[in-house]
């Protein structure tokens, strides 16, 4: 028996490259992961709900998160925490549109709005947001597709398996790794079809959305299995359930396991890291670029 080999620490770090993201006239990272700082305006997400849904406190929490080293900010206005009910489109265009307007006038940062829904998002991207992030993958409103071209938006292709309020009901893999690459390589060729540049399109293999713990294990050991559909590669993992449903850490508050699983995202080459702690993301990486450079 070799100690090392036969235990999961021996195993190799099977490594990609960051690619750098096309978002309107930008090219945004592609030397090191880029950090998308989360700000909900919703009174019910699962993190952070009703604490930034005025403008002011918005606006306030934009400027921390930037200040901590966020590059993207994703505004999002709807839930999608399982069990989460639906919003209408005008209550979370609302919501969202106000602050985004704010933020890019205030600030001029690269804003992304989180929507599966076109009016939103078109919305959005007339207030100054430069990235459409959509859970469903542009499923849920067919209309999406025809949304970021006309504004050379970027676009994160989120995996989900069913919707929110049932996603987290039953789901069952045969092979998770290889399901899901299978159904975002489908959405990107339908975007490439329609013009949108593979470097445009950033690829999320849905932690959370629709998985069992074990699937959201697998997904992101096996992230670079993404890299072959030729996009940047997001990871949403933080502050998830299936880091408190891992043995050990039933009575974490998820903020360090987090930041554990952004590191090693971050050595494998994944290119953006949606999080909700910026500041202890931000301060790893420097600390690991550091280390990796000497």
């Amino acid at each position: 028996m070799n100690p090392v080999t036969d235990s999961p620490w021996g195993l190799p770090l099977a490594t990609m490259r960051p690619r750098p993201w096309r978002v309107r006239d930008k090219i945004l990272g592609g030397g090191r992961p880029l950090v998308m700082g989360i700000l909900n305006v919703t009174p019910d997400s699962f993190f952070d709900g009703g604490r930034h849904s005025g403008i002011d406190a918005a606006i306030a929490r934009c400027e921390a998160l930037l200040a901590e080293g966020a590059d993207i900010l994703d505004v999002g206005g709807e839930s999608t925490r399982p069990g989460a009910s639906p919003v209408p489109a005008e209550e979370e265009a609302a919501r969202v549109v106000p602050v985004i307007d704010a933020i890019t006038k205030r600030f001029g940062c690269v804003v992304s709005v989180d929507t599966m829904k076109a009016s939103v998002a078109r919305a959005a991207l007339d207030a100054g947001a430069s990235i459409v992030n959509d859970v469903s993958a542009m499923t849920f409103d067919p209309m999406m597709l025809e949304v970021p071209q006309s504004f050379g938006a970027g676009i994160v292709l989120n995996h989900m398996r069913g919707e929110p309020r049932t996603m987290q009901k039953s789901p069952v893999y045969e092979d998770v790794v290889r399901e899901v690459g299978g159904h975002l390589a489908e959405r990107v060729r339908l975007l490439a079809a329609m013009g949108v540049s593979k470097d445009r399109i950033a690829v999320d293999p849905g932690i959370g959305f629709g998985k069992r713990r074990e699937d959201n294990y697998a997904l992101i050991e096996h992230l670079e299995d993404l890299d072959a559909l030729g996009c940047p590669v997001l990871l949403g993992h933080s502050r998830k359930s299936f880091i408190g449903a891992t043995p050990g850490l039933e009575g974490s508050d998820r903020l360090h396991p987090g930041v554990a699983v952004a590191v090693y995202a971050a050595l494998k080459g994944v290119s953006i890291l949606r999080v909700h702690d910026v500041g202890p993301v931000v301060e790893a990486l420097r600390m690991l670029e550091a280390v990796r450079a000497h």
